[in-house]
Formats: structure tokens, C-alpha cells, sequence
């Protein structure tokens, strides 16, 4: 995956600034796959920061780790319209592929 950064665990993740802690999220799914893969990943923006981040979901205890920066989106509208259709694709069993190709160009840009 391209990510703009990594962390091990949401913990560090967050830990890293402050505004993470305390600000609004707005989740979009713990069941984005890869093909090739069982694990099962969630998706998350966090409104204080404009940050687009996948973690990898551990069923036991809901941490996540594997925390990759995928992109940085100021305005909600501009999530929604990154990330139309993304109800559908998130049970796709290669659903991680279409979110990637929506968020590359973007991340590129960065």
C-alpha cells in the first residue's frame, strides 16, 4: 500500500498529536479486504485534522495496528465526493483496490 505514513498501532498513531485524541471521527468501515488477504481493515477521517487513515482491525479488543496515512482531506465534501460509493465497496472482497484508487491520485499530490 502507499500511505504518506506509518504507525505500528493506533496508540502511537494517536499519541503523536494531540488533536487525534480529541477529535471528531467519522468512520467508514472495519471491513475494507484485500483479494489476496483475510484481514479485514478500518477506515477512518478525523475531522480536526483532515486525516484518511486504514488501520488493520483486530477482532479481539478493536485496537487497530498497521496504521497507514492513506491522505489528508480538509472538507467533508470533499471526502464524500472523494469516497462516493464507498458503502458498496467496503464489503467488496477486493474493496481495498477501489479505495486505493480513489485516494492515490490524491495522496500523490501531497
Amino acid at each position: 500500500m502507499h500511505a504518506l505514513r506509518t504507525w505500528s498501532d493506533e496508540y502511537a498513531f494517536v499519541d503523536e498529536d494531540r488533536r487525534r485524541r480529541t477529535s471528531d471521527q467519522l468512520d467508514l468501515g472495519a471491513t475494507w479486504r484485500e483479494s489476496t488477504s483475510n484481514d479485514a481493515w478500518r477506515l477512518s477521517w478525523l475531522r480536526d485534522t483532515g486525516e484518511l487513515y486504514l488501520c488493520r482491525a483486530d477482532g479481539h479488543d478493536g485496537a487497530c495496528t498497521d496504521v497507514q496515512l492513506l491522505a489528508v482531506v480538509e472538507r467533508e465534501r470533499d471526502l464524500d465526493a472523494l469516497l462516493d460509493g464507498w458503502r458498496d465497496a467496503r464489503t467488496d472482497p477486493d474493496g481495498l483496490t477501489w479505495l486505493l484508487g480513489r485516494v492515490w491520485p490524491l495522496a500523490a499530490a501531497c
